[in-house]
């Protein structure tokens, strides 16, 4: 093997079929000159002489000589005093000697993480694959892959390594509702758990939950006398307990109230319509029609300010490792907004805490409420922006991200940037492999295009917390999480089954 090119974060070797016989894509090359060593991955191999043109006596005298190819690799890091490290300080010359990794090197060269766990086996080689825990937990980390990929069984296997720590702190935002039965687990599955619509606060409640829009100055002036009408001193930006009922017979009394505008020449009073008279319908009607709503009923649990105290104390404490917010039987609408009200609710509290717990938020199916579209109200933008402090400033108070999506060009770009660890699953879409790519260091990028051929289960770790991204077979979990892949061909070689649509009409028509 001749080294031929060098380049930043790849590099050229030309070699005979001798050489490269029993090579294969994404296999480990040791590129060395004695002082330098680069560990690279083959990413790209071309056979020269099939591109050059020759008459049919060249051909044959070709035929009898060693074809030549050029294998094109992609620099993944070197070695410093016998370990890899991801880190490139030094470039090796030209004048270098080639040779692949065996399995037995593979093990030598890789650090034992002195604290992690085994997250499965490397796929091309005979040797365990660990992440750094510190590493991985103490910055923010992101797993994206197609739906089906294997995402959930990969998150259950990290959180379930987790859960092993006696003092583990980790908050689910579970939008299927996968996660609940795991026995180191405490569900809190929301619609079964009340959720005082006053947690949200009232700037929020109002904002997102009755649509009032800013410039609504007569229904928002209603609103605000209703509500210190029963929070003297009450501040609208924070969890104050309130009843919503009250504010809604409040908003009625205003709605219909008549006072003295003078007196007659017999001193009979004079009634006129007062300030709001009339004009308080359609926030009336609103609140109406959401207080009747059987969907959203736990939501209005009449419950004292005590409640939060309780709430989050279960949140952020309990006997449980793991807390699970099971979200999958609310509408999607509340789900997304009380993701939005835990997680401000956590993040502040975190940042009060002296003697800090560290604690990770699980951000499932993420893309959904921390999107990258600009084009958000001011509401929303306000929640984004939560996740976005969380992602610059967390790390700092011991709070962290672990984002999970199936479409990382739809999630934040600000978040995304601040994430120090990426588990890529398999990707078909062109706009998401360029987005994964666009975080990646130049030697990691080239590795990304081969996650399109993965099956489900097999991923890459590229950041601080795995040694090298080198194809992973993530272990399952010895708990398996809900996530249903239904075998259509099967269920309709089974044949009909009977069903009661009438019956399923009646619920979601009552819902």
């Amino acid at each position: 093997m001749k080294l031929v090119k060098i380049l930043p974060d790849k590099i050229q070797i030309r070699t005979d079929d001798a050489e490269f016989k029993k090579r294969r894509l994404n296999d480990l090359i040791s590129v060395s000159d004695g002082e330098v060593e680069l560990v690279t991955t083959i990413t790209a191999i071309t056979d020269n002489d099939v591109e050059t043109q020759m008459d049919d006596n060249a051909l044959l005298e070709e035929l009898q000589q060693p074809s030549l190819k050029v294998i094109e690799c992609s620099i993944l890091g070197s070695t410093v005093n016998g370990s890899f490290v991801q880190q490139v300080d030094r470039y090796p010359s030209t004048d270098a000697d080639m040779k692949p990794f065996w399995n037995d090197e593979l093990s030598i060269i890789l650090p034992y993480p002195k604290s992690g766990f085994q997250l499965g086996k490397y796929a091309n080689y005979d040797a365990p694959a660990y992440l750094d825990g510190n590493r991985f937990f103490q910055r923010h980390s992101c797993i994206v892959g197609n739906t089906g990929c294997g995402k959930s069984e990969t998150v259950t296997k990290i959180v379930e390594e987790t859960a092993k720590l006696p003092g583990a702190n980790i908050v689910i935002f579970d939008i299927h509702g996968e996660y609940s039965n795991l026995s180191y687990v405490d569900s809190i599955k929301m619609g079964e758990v009340p959720f005082p619509i006053w947690m949200f606060g009232f700037t929020d409640m109002v904002a997102n939950i009755l649509k009032v829009k800013e410039d609504s100055t007569v229904v928002m002036s209603a609103l605000r006398k209703a509500y210190y009408k029963q929070c003297d001193g009450g501040n609208e930006n924070k969890p104050i307990c309130f009843v919503f009922k009250g504010v809604l017979d409040y908003l009625y009394k205003l709605n219909e109230e008549m006072i003295v505008s003078g007196y007659t020449k017999e001193g009979n009073a004079k009634y006129a319509k007062g300030e709001y008279n009339g004009k308080l319908f359609g926030i009336i009607n609103t609140m109406g029609t959401l207080l009747a709503d059987t969907r959203y009923s736990f939501l209005f649990d009449v419950m004292g300010q005590s409640y939060l105290t309780d709430f989050l104390n279960r949140i952020m404490g309990g006997d449980k490792p793991v807390k699970n917010i099971d979200l999958s039987g609310i509408p999607h609408d509340i789900a997304v907004l009380i993701i939005g009200a835990i997680t401000k609710l956590v993040y502040n509290i975190q940042i009060m805490q002296k003697d800090t717990r560290p604690i990770t938020i699980v951000c499932d199916e993420a893309h959904v409420y921390i999107p990258t579209d600009f084009q958000l109200t001011a509401a929303q933008r306000r929640m984004v922006e939560i996740f976005e402090n969380i992602a610059k400033e967390g790390r700092k108070f011991g709070i962290t991200l672990f984002v999970a999506s199936q479409r990382p060009s739809e999630l934040n770009k600000t978040i995304m940037a601040q994430c120090a660890n990426y588990i890529v699953m398999k990707l078909n879409n062109e706009n998401d492999k360029t987005m994964i790519k666009g975080m990646m260091a130049g030697g990691s990028r080239g590795v990304i295009d081969s996650v399109t051929m993965f099956s489900p289960g097999d991923c890459l770790v590229i950041g601080d917390a795995c040694p090298i991204p080198l194809k992973i077979h993530v272990g399952l979990a010895r708990e398996r999480p809900q996530s249903r892949t239904i075998a259509f061909w099967d269920e309709w070689k089974e044949g009909q089954k009977d069903a009661d649509y009438s019956a399923y009409l009646e619920e979601y028509l009552e819902d």
